[in-house]
C-alpha cells in the first residue's frame, strides 16, 4: 500500500515524489539501486582517490557529513531505513530484520565495546587495509566500490557493491545521493536521480518542502 505522506529519503532529492508518479502512472517498478548515504558516498568516492579510510572519515566528521559518532553512518542502518521505505512504497513486504545490512566496521568495535576516541584514534586505521584491498579489486574488474541499497521483487539490502564505472553510481562523487529506478519504461536506461545528499541548507530545503506537502493533505 502506498504511503501518502512524504518521507524523507535522499535529503531534498524528488525520490518518493518521482517514485509515486512513476507507480501512479501504471508502469511498474522492478528494481531500485541507490546510494542514500551523502556520508558514505563521500567515503567512497574519495578512498578510491587513494586516501585512507580513516583519513577519509575523519576529514567526513571534521565536515560534518557524519554523525557526531560516524559508526552510525558506517553501520548501514540510516541507509536500510531508506531503502525499507521505498521497498515498501514497492509493496514489498520487508523489514528491518529480514534485510542483509554490511556494517563498515566489526562488532568489537561497536558503540557499546570501544569508546568513539578510541575508534578514531585506533580502531578506523585498522580498517584502512581490507577497504583499499577491495577497492582495487573493484578497479581490477573494471568496476568501483560504492556502498549502496538494492532493492527488487526477493530482496532488501545495503552494503557494498562493484558498479560499472560509467554508471550514475559509478561516476558519484562526494557527497551526492544517487538514485536509479528501473521500470518497465525505463528498463534499459534507468531513472537517476541525483543531487547534494548532505549539507544544513540541502536538509532545510527537504523538511520545508515535506512541510508544504503536509498541508496540501490537509486543505
Amino acid at each position: 500500500m502506498r504511503n501518502s505522506l512524504p518521507c524523507k529519503v535522499g535529503a531534498g532529492l524528488p525520490v518518493i515524489t518521482s517514485l509515486n508518479r512513476i507507480i501512479s502512472s501504471g508502469d511498474p517498478v522492478y528494481r531500485i539501486i541507490g546510494s542514500l548515504s551523502g556520508t558514505l558516498g563521500y567515503v567512497m568516492s574519495e578512498v578510491e582517490d587513494g586516501m585512507p579510510f580513516s583519513q577519509v572519515v575523519t576529514a567526513a566528521k571534521s565536515l560534518g557529513y557524519t554523525e557526531p559518532d560516524p559508526r552510525d553512518d558506517l553501520g548501514g542502518m540510516d541507509v536500510a531505513r531508506k531503502a525499507l521505505i521505498l521497498a515498501r512504497l514497492l509493496g514489498r513486504h520487508f523489514n528491518l530484520d529480514d534485510m542483509k545490512i554490511e556494517s563498515l566496521y566489526p562488532e568489537e568495535m561497536g558503540p557499546d565495546v570501544m569508546p568513539l576516541e578510541d575508534f578514531l584514534r585506533n580502531g578506523l586505521p585498522l580498517l584502512d587495509k581490507n577497504i583499499e584491498d577491495r577497492i582495487n579489486q573493484a578497479s581490477a574488474n573494471g568496476n568501483v566500490l560504492r556502498y549502496v541499497c538494492f532493492i527488487d521483487d526477493s530482496r532488501c539490502e545495503v552494503g557494498t557493491q562493484e558498479v560499472p564505472k560509467d554508471s550514475a553510481l559509478g561516476r558519484l562523487r562526494g557527497s551526492d545521493n544517487v538514485v536509479e529506478i528501473y521500470s518497465r519504461c525505463y528498463e534499459k536506461q534507468p531513472l537517476v536521480i541525483q543531487g547534494a545528499g548532505a549539507g544544513n541548507d540541502t536538509t532545510a530545503a527537504g523538511v520545508l518542502a515535506d512541510i508544504l506537502d503536509i498541508q496540501d493533505l490537509f486543505p
